[in-house]
């Protein structure tokens, strides 16, 4: 028995969605045959039929092929930052501008919190680092091999093509499933810690065959020197 479902939204036709969505119960199988989607805001319908009852479970679908086959493409979120924010670390100098300020002497005290003597300190020069505009990927989730490769490689090449980046790309590492850090997909990629230590832990690592399941929950800012740029974009 073949059925056909049009999808409607908020009991109207939507208007932005004009795709045919044909079932085929045969021998109790589902097969999706047609899914015809005009923009990136239509939403898939996908019947579940059981024996004990049937529901309907909507989910954003970018592109639908003839065996159920759901091609999802890699889930990347990017900006061009311009924030000037503080940074602390090792940094080559095309990521920084350094700027120096003068910060005066203070007396001996008693610190309330501390409650201890802070002993005096002599009025003195230091500095402060603040990134340079790049892009940064503020969000990377790869659902199949070599999709996150791509995307790094495409925010690299648009950072190269944008006279305000120069090639410029930085990124927050950080542990999402309380198992498994990043660190080591975007180390392989050319990313630099602006932390000598966690470098070389991560370095003993890839040399030590760099597999996911033994890369190091070594978390923090990450950046793309200069001079790894044609490896992450030739990796």
């Amino acid at each position: 028995m073949n059925k056909s479902l049009l999808y409607k939204k908020g009991g109207f036709l939507n208007k932005q969605f004009f795709g045919v969505i044909i079932f085929n119960y045969n021998m109790g199988k589902l097969d999706l045959i047609k899914n015809l989607a005009m923009n990136s805001s239509a939403l898939a319908v996908t019947k579940v039929n059981s024996k004990t009852a049937e529901k309907i479970v909507t989910s954003p679908a970018l592109a639908v092929q003839p065996k159920d086959a759901f091609v999802k493409s890699c889930e990347c979120s990017f900006k061009f930052d311009d924030s000037k924010c503080v940074v602390f670390g090792e940094f080559p100098k095309e990521y920084v501008n350094i700027e120096k300020f003068f910060v005066e002497a203070k007396p001996e005290h008693v610190s309330r919190i501390l409650k201890k003597v802070i002993p005096a300190e002599p009025a003195h020069w230091e500095t402060s680092q603040t990134i340079k505009p790049s892009y940064y990927i503020s969000h990377l989730f790869s659902h199949g091999k070599g999709q996150g490769t791509d995307a790094v490689k495409s925010i690299v090449q648009k950072s190269l093509n944008d006279t305000r980046t120069c090639g410029r790309v930085t990124l927050q590492s950080d542990i999402i499933d309380g198992k498994t850090s990043p660190s080591g997909f975007y180390y392989k990629l050319g990313f630099r810690f602006p932390d000598s230590e966690k470098n070389k832990i991560m370095q003993k690592w890839l040399e030590n065959g760099g597999q996911k399941e033994t890369a190091p929950l070594v978390t923090g800012f990450m950046y793309l020197p200069k001079e790894n740029i044609p490896h992450c974009l030739n990796y």
